[in-house]
């Protein structure tokens, strides 16, 4: 399965067909905390979903992101086990009308996602399209191309929100409104005491799915959140307090503001936290979002991962032409133990756009300004390819 080409929801509906999926109280939910999708992180995936290739950190996410709306799906149809509830678990189109029939409730995502270009778009087309847009936070084409984008850390709001949608379809939306509304007030109180910088605000905004919805009234006595959903804001809460744990006597404030907020115990919290330190020190080299980036290398990060994804899927291909042009071989052959001339780069860069010219997925380097990507290429190109373009590789 790769989540970045066409028809990949309908290959994961396909792979569901031999999973048994049965889970108890919190058990899905602490799942989706290993695999990472709690914290934003996603450093793995279901060991039941297998890839052509390592799976990129943003196909992680979507591959998540749907794995944990499907079994929330599976959960709430198998909680009223009759015959009719199991013909919908098996359809998996019906799940698919599910989603869709969450998200255009929601107004999150844009109109034109579920409309057909060309006559009417298959359900699992818009499913993608909306999985798309909700990882990808306001990323257009030409933004995701140059490495300018962000993905989003909050989808298991998302996948809480479909919960409710599934059990409350008539009050799910304030549901969500009551979980966006305290995550900004557990950031801000974040910003305030810890003197953070507020891009963590500005990043939970544009991931929110009520940004643009009209907020509902909050004064419900009937209305609680779930386990799972104050279980999540603590999460949340958890994560605001990791860069900040050294600075005590806030911490202890930020800590009981969260319990009182949440009405729970600064126990749970602790509890929560440590969790949390677990998971980042058995995960911390899988875990980017750790580092402390300017913008720039932020950028180039982002560049290199594209470029990194571009060429994995389609080296078979690239090995192909490449072998073709012995003069090119020389030249990247070359370039992994010396630099090259002005001319020899000139060569280099004329060649490989030939060369991306017949790869249509590879057209982003032949856009104006592509060629800034090329010695993130040729930097990432000799790690892919067989060891006879690089003469000094060690076996």
């Amino acid at each position: 399965m790769n989540p970045s080409a066409s028809g990949w929801v309908t290959k994961f509906g396909h792979v569901l067909k031999d999973q048994t999926f049965l889970f108890e109280n919190m058990a899905l939910f602490n799942q989706l905390k290993t695999l990472g999708f709690l914290y934003g992180f996603n450093i793995a995936i279901p060991k039941f979903i297998i890839t052509e290739h390592e799976a990129s950190i943003d196909e992680r996410t979507k591959i998540n992101l749907i794995y944990a709306m499907y079994s929330a799906y599976v959960a709430y149809y198998n909680s009223n086990s009759t015959k009719e509830n199991t013909e919908k678990i098996r359809d998996f189109n019906l799940f698919l009308e599910q989603i869709t029939t969450y998200y255009k409730g929601l107004n999150s995502v844009k109109k034109s996602l579920f409309e057909g270009f060309l006559g009417e778009t298959k359900k699992d087309e818009i499913v993608a399209r909306i999985i798309d847009q909700r990882v990808f936070i306001e990323a257009n084409i030409i933004h995701k191309t140059f490495g300018n984008f962000s993905l989003n850390p909050y989808l298991t709001i998302d996948y809480l929100g479909f919960k409710r949608f599934l059990s409350d379809p008539d009050h799910y939306v304030l549901a969500l409104q009551q979980i966006e509304k305290i995550g900004i007030l557990l950031i801000e109180k974040s910003i305030e005491l810890f003197k953070c910088e507020k891009n963590q605000i500005e990043l939970f905004q544009k991931s929110m799915l009520l940004k643009e919805h009209k907020l509902l009234p909050t004064n419900r006595n009937d209305f609680h959140l779930s386990t799972e959903e104050v279980q999540y804001l603590i999460i949340i809460s958890s994560l605001n307090i990791l860069p900040n744990k050294e600075d005590e006597n806030n911490l202890s404030n930020y800590i009981n503001f969260t319990a009182e907020l949440l009405r729970v115990s600064p126990e749970r919290i602790h509890l929560e936290r440590s969790d949390l330190e677990t998971f980042i020190e058995h995960n911390k080299k899988q875990i980017p979002g750790l580092k402390t980036m300017a913008t720039g290398e932020q950028l180039y990060e982002n560049l290199s991962f594209l470029v990194n994804k571009l060429i994995l899927r389609n080296s078979k291909r690239l090995q192909k032409e490449i072998k073709g042009s012995q003069e090119l071989v020389r030249l990247i052959t070359k370039s992994t133990h010396s630099d090259l001339s002005t001319q020899e780069k000139k060569k280099i860069q004329e060649q490989l756009l030939d060369i991306f010219k017949s790869i249509p997925s590879l057209a982003i380097f032949i856009l104006p300004g592509g060629a800034i990507l090329l010695p993130i290429f040729i930097k990432l190109i000799p790690k892919l390819l067989p060891s006879a373009f690089d003469d000094n590789r060690i076996p």
